[in-house]
């Protein structure tokens, strides 16, 4: 019998399953796709998310942001810029690999290409059906994603979902290089999201989502948000579509007695940015302090939920609502960018993880008038070609 059986290898599952191997505990992981493998995300790590990690990752990125170009609705252009990084650009196929082999140097087992398919309740713990066999297990955790499963057969089905279509989109390395250092944020591009440039050591990921969970001219979009990106001939485009979670802020049910959900099986993700790595390895967190509390006798697993709607939820549902609030008065947005130009600095704290949503009415205010201002130095231009 395994300690915990952990459904998905991305960064929440691989991150969980090394903690636990790497206290002692029997733990095995099940991914359906074989590692490597593509995973549709923009690959920006946000400084906050990179003080999460644990391990050196310094291999897996291609780019460091330190500037941030908003494209606004009404043809204006604001770049934000930072004296340290704020966005590091991973390749999610080395990213994934990464965390995943570290995962087994430490001694989770691995079994990927390999297909859950239910569980049912044996003895003391579950029993894990697959293709490939049955396994026993104490604990199980789903981390398969935001169409999870295992969210499905345990009933804990959370949040509400967007949509995204992205581009790996192969250009001359003169176009990368022009962007290096550099991210466009576009508002646009999209109703209620923004469109994005990020670039790749060999590439730009380009891309729109949207909160909305149906747009008919998506495609159109997204088609507009390369033509308006790419000079001269792509190479190579290859495109996929995914979707987004999309919270409000409500307290979820993400455990029961014997099972527990992390990463984008929750649809934790910051309502805002649409940023889920972060929120994933948070849940990974909490889960590993849970359940090595579990098994010491000192809390059942129902301590997970109530940590989450605690330590997680609240600055979600602000989260919400500022997107809420922002998405729907762009126009005010560029204005209050153009004439208080320190308000970036509030964000800027958020994604440097200085700072929180929680209680943006008062901060926001205080940030554009430099009453409150940024740990990090930043410069705005307006008007930027």
């Amino acid at each position: 019998m395994y300690d915990v059986m952990i459904i998905g290898g991305g960064p929440a599952g691989s991150t969980l399953g090394r903690k636990l191997s790497k206290e002692g505990y029997k733990v095995l992981l099940i991914e359906k796709h074989v590692f490597p493998r593509y995973k549709a995300c923009g690959g920006g790590i946000t400084r906050r998310c990179y003080k999460l990690l644990d391990v050196d990752i310094s291999e897996c990125i291609e780019d460091v942001t330190y500037e941030i170009i908003f494209r606004f609705p009404n043809d204006k252009t604001t770049a934000l810029q930072t004296d340290k990084p704020i966005i590091y650009q991973v390749d999610r196929v080395k990213f994934d690999k990464y965390l995943i082999d570290m995962a087994a140097y430490y001694g989770c087992e691995i079994h990927d290409g390999e297909t859950f398919y239910d569980f049912y309740e044996h003895d003391k713990g579950l029993v894990v059906v697959t293709d490939k066999g049955e396994y026993e297990t104490r604990v199980l955790v789903g981390a398969d994603g935001i169409n999870s499963n295992m969210a499905h057969k345990a009933s804990l089905i959370n949040g509400k979902k967007g949509i995204a279509l992205e581009g790996e989109v192969y250009v001359d390395n003169s176009l990368i290089d022009g962007l290096k250092g550099k991210v466009v944020v576009d508002f646009n591009a999209i109703k209620y999201g923004y469109g994005w440039v990020f670039p790749k050591g060999d590439r730009l990921s380009i891309g729109v989502g949207t909160f909305l969970n149906k747009v008919s001219d998506i495609k159109e979009m997204f088609s507009k948000m390369i033509e308006e990106n790419v000079d001269g001939n792509i190479k190579d485009c290859k495109i996929y579509g995914h979707q987004l979670s999309f919270p409000d802020g409500s307290n979820g049910t993400f455990n029961n007695d014997k099972i527990i959900l992390i990463g984008d099986a929750t649809r934790l993700a910051d309502p805002f940015t649409g940023e889920g790595i972060y929120n994933a390895l948070l849940t990974a967190d909490i889960s590993f302090d849970v359940i090595k509390k579990h098994f010491n006798g000192k809390c059942g697993l129902d301590e997970y939920t109530l940590r989450l709607n605690r330590e997680v939820v609240p600055d979600i549902r602000w989260a919400y609502r500022l997107a809420q609030f922002t998405y729907n008065n762009m126009d005010f947005i560029e204005k209050s960018v153009r004439y208080f130009p320190n308000v970036l600095s509030y964000f800027v704290d958020i994604m440097m993880g200085d700072n929180t949503y929680m209680n943006f009415k008062l901060k926001v205010p205080m940030y554009a008038l430099r009453i409150m201002s940024s740990k990090t130095k930043i410069k705005v231009e307006k008007n930027v070609p």
